[in-house]
């Protein structure tokens, strides 16, 4: 499906620009590690030792983006009808009981990324849930028809499945 290929092209463009973000960002935390004013001028002078742990957090990143990207490259996108049971790579549309229309693509990562939909029929944000997220486990298995509950901080909230792609 068309608009499941733009979500992931979409999900790809802002991995990549994060990748390169964190890239400049590991590169500026690295050389505050090891420049030369960095280095402590007492026992109590932590800046070097901060600057080196803010370097070793963002190399991290980088490493998780690249991995990300790579798994995003590769997914392969399964086709679903209103019998299927909802699994990786679903596009689902639910409604609460307000009749408020919101999109979910079941992601393998990226939890918590919006993608900006523009197509016809579907447009708005698209948020990724993985199957580790409250909603995405709930996700998982239901069918078009089915009511999700999820209780999140306390707070329940009730969602009947419109449609997935």
């Amino acid at each position: 499906m068309i608009i499941k290929e733009t979500i992931r092209q979409g999900i790809l463009r802002q991995l990549r620009t994060d990748y390169e973000n964190a890239i400049r960002s590991a590169s500026a935390a690295h050389e505050a590690a090891t420049n030369e004013e960095s280095k402590a001028e007492n026992k109590y002078d932590t800046r070097g030792l901060e600057a080196s742990y803010l370097a070793e957090g963002q190399s991290r990143r980088v490493t998780e983006l690249e991995e990300e990207i790579a798994v995003y490259e590769k997914l392969e996108l399964a086709d679903f009808t209103e019998a299927s049971p909802i699994r990786l790579t679903a596009l689902v549309v639910l409604e609460d009981n307000k009749e408020s229309r919101q999109l979910f693509f079941v992601g393998p990562l990226s939890g918590g990324l919006k993608v900006v939909i523009l197509e016809s029929g579907l447009k708005g944000e698209c948020l990724v849930v993985t199957a580790k997220a409250p909603l995405g486990s709930a996700l998982i298995g239901k069918r078009v028809g089915d009511e999700v509950v999820i209780n999140i901080a306390g707070n329940t909230a009730c969602y009947d499945i419109i449609d997935v792609y």
